[in-house]
């Protein structure tokens, strides 16, 4: 009975370490918000491993065994991208990598930006004829 409460111990204080780790914060970020409005809130992948275990060897002199045990965690924290709230309820999920992105996604995600793309096309383009016409 006391070697069972040996390994629990060694359980719960793996778990207790964990939860200083890792809470809802590490996977969704504290929001920031921008002077324009704009909230952007960084979104991260957590993967955790536990292993823990023990064993019991009689002793030779008593009826009393010996307890050995020990446990480990790991934890990996890796940030994935920002969720973006735009302050007129656009919202977007920007990535922090883009190596794994398929050719279809790559067309999704310039069909999803070209209206965005356009219109800064038109401010350039605007700005270079006042510019001219201002010359003239």
């Amino acid at each position: 009975m006391e070697n069972e409460s040996a390994l629990k111990n060694i359980i719960e204080s793996s778990i207790e370490q964990i939860r200083e780790i890792v809470d809802a914060d590490t996977v969704v970020g504290k929001q920031i918000v921008t002077p324009s409005g704009t909230v952007i809130i960084p979104i991260s992948k957590v993967a955790m491993g536990f292993a823990s275990g023990g064993i019991d060897l009689p002793r030779k002199d008593s009826l009393a065994k010996n307890f050995g045990g020990g446990g480990g965690t790991g934890v990996s924290v890796t940030p994935i991208g920002f969720l973006t709230v735009y302050p007129d309820g656009h919202v977007e999920m920007l990535p922090m990598s883009r190596e794994n992105i398929t050719p279809l996604e790559q067309v999704a995600d310039l069909l999803d930006h070209t209206p965005e793309l356009i219109n800064r096309l038109k401010t350039v383009f605007q700005r270079r004829q006042d510019l001219d016409e201002e010359e003239a």
